[in-house]
């Protein structure tokens, strides 16, 4: 069995205890309880969200080398993407969820599987060449950050604009390339995202080959380490005991 890091797993359950806030007003605004749209929408909301989807992706990527098995991993991931994706277009479609972040953690493994077997087999994942890599995958990360609203480039100063004619259909939407008329609450594209799994694929590669780092890595918070290690359950589980909560609070309070 692989070793587990505490530090990981720490900034990991804060990532979650994050998410689980964020997910609360999100679902009060859904009912009409304290959050309005106009606050759910502006921008201290949309900083709140990237501050915690950039560091779970991240983690995730980092945390692609310290599991086994990677092929059942990600497509039980990707299973509980399609899962959710199926549950919320037909019980509830109008805050439907297609192409979320468990869609893109399981390709992002799976996609992930031939690159990491290349480099082990040719002895490639030297410290070098992982610096360059996470490099090359960050910078990608930056350059297709604006992807979904048409541009490639460091938006908007330095950019060019992608041919309106690629953004058509759920096969160009899960790539990126978002369909004018597709809608979903909870939306992570294969670009620019993958890119970011990847940096985070490769930080693990430079952070293991320095023995301080790595002893930084066994440092983390009992409580919110737990709480990191079952992240998954816990993603899957949080919004439902919130939604039923508030269902009926607004109901019979």
């Amino acid at each position: 069995m692989k070793k587990r890091y505490d530090l990981i797993d720490t900034l990991r359950g804060l990532a979650i205890i994050s998410m689980i806030v964020f997910h609360a007003c999100w679902i009060m605004n859904y009912f009409g309880i304290l959050i309005t749209s106009e606050t759910l929408y502006g921008t201290i909301f949309t900083v709140w969200e990237r501050s915690i989807c950039i560091p779970f992706i991240t983690i995730a990527g980092f945390s692609f080398s310290l599991g086994h098995n990677h092929l059942r991993s990600g497509l039980i991931v990707f299973g509980w993407g399609l899962i959710i994706t199926t549950v919320t277009c037909i019980f509830l479609y109008d805050i439907r969820i297609v192409f979320g972040v468990l869609t893109l953690i399981g390709s992002s493994i799976l996609l992930t599987i031939p690159i990491d077997n290349v480099l082990r087999n040719h002895n490639l994942l030297t410290k070098k060449v992982s610096v360059l890599l996470f490099a090359v995958s960050f910078l990608l990360f930056l350059l297709t950050y604006k992807i979904n609203i048409g541009y490639l480039g460091f938006y908007p100063a330095f950019c060019v604009e992608i041919p309106r004619s690629i953004y058509n259909g759920y096969i160009a939407t899960y790539f990126g390339f978002m369909d004018p008329g597709f809608y979903s609450t909870d939306y992570f594209s294969l670009f620019p995202w993958w890119f970011l799994y990847l940096s985070g694929y490769f930080l693990h590669k430079i952070t293991i080959s320095s023995e301080k780092a790595k002893s930084l890595l066994e440092n983390g918070i009992p409580g919110i380490r737990i709480i990191g290690r079952y992240s998954l359950p816990i993603y899957l589980i949080h919004p439902i005991i919130i939604f039923i909560l508030l269902f009926f609070i607004t109901r019979f309070l």
